[in-house]
């Protein structure tokens, strides 16, 4: 709590932390919000595909699949803050003054999980708001999704401050973090057309992406895919591995923090 607490001293009153946050607050209501509304027009026009995407419990599967277009803001955060400390020297400040080296590891740990379980318990009371208000039953059918959610905004934290560890530059590593995203999805891609496999999936941030699909996508792969010989990856294995790489993250940044120089 101590470590936590050091934290929320550096961003209670740091402008580009309640910049971020509000921008992804607001646009993930906002966008849900329009993108309900456009359903209920088409179901209104007689196209109900996606009339219930935003009743219960598929409310859970559309704002999680939504949910991942905004991560960027937060990934953002945590490249800003974690490049900060480099910057401004207040990582070698807080060894001068008696921290541990992992203590300053386990504190921007603390502050990646306190985000992420924020946004998650975020993501939770507008699904349920909107689930409420377009009605459906089966409210905690899909409830499971909240813990892929958790999942995937822990794996994409800890990866952007992994990134950031080594690169110790913000604008650098926000750069080399877009590129990467664009490079996985493209190698993944040509893996899974190339060899008729699902094999592609299995990259570091596409298994956590695989946790957030949309229904209405998935149910226009399986058309598409009809005939395929490829099998079909239990989204367990997605979620486990996330875990995996969770922990080789944080492995790599203790080894890196703890036989470098600050």
């Amino acid at each position: 709590m101590q470590l936590l607490k050091i934290e929320w001293l550096k961003i209670k009153n740091y402008r580009t932390f309640w910049i971020l946050i509000g921008i992804f607050v607001s646009l993930y209501l906002i966008w849900n919000y329009g993108l309900n509304r456009f359903f209920v027009q088409m179901n209104s026009n007689s196209i109900n595909f996606t009339s219930e995407s935003y009743a219960f419990p598929y409310v859970w599967n559309t704002m999680a699949y939504v949910y991942s277009w905004f991560i960027f803001f937060l990934c953002m955060f945590v490249i800003i803050s974690m490049a900060n400390e480099y910057t401004f020297k207040t990582q070698r400040q807080h060894i001068i003054d008696g921290m541990h080296r992992l203590d300053f590891l386990h504190a921007k740990s603390l502050l990646i999980l306190a985000i992420s379980l924020g946004a998650t318990l975020f993501y939770t009371l507008l699904c349920l708001v909107f689930g409420a208000i377009c009605g459906g039953s089966g409210v905690f059918e899909q409830i499971h999704m909240v813990l892929y959610v958790f999942i995937y905004t822990l794996n994409y934290l800890a990866f952007s401050a992994l990134l950031t560890l080594f690169v110790k530059r913000s604008g650098l590593s926000i750069i080399i973090f877009l590129a990467y995203l664009m490079l996985e999805s493209g190698i993944g891609a040509f893996i899974n057309m190339k060899f008729n496999t699902q094999i592609g999936n299995l990259l570091p941030l596409q298994s956590s992406d695989e946790l957030l699909p949309l229904r209405s996508l998935d149910k226009i792969k399986s058309l598409v895919s009809q005939g395929n010989t490829s099998s079909e990856i239990p989204i367990l294995v997605f979620a486990a591995l996330s875990v995996c790489f969770i922990v080789l993250y944080y492995v790599l940044a203790k080894r890196k923090i703890l036989q470098s120089d600050l």
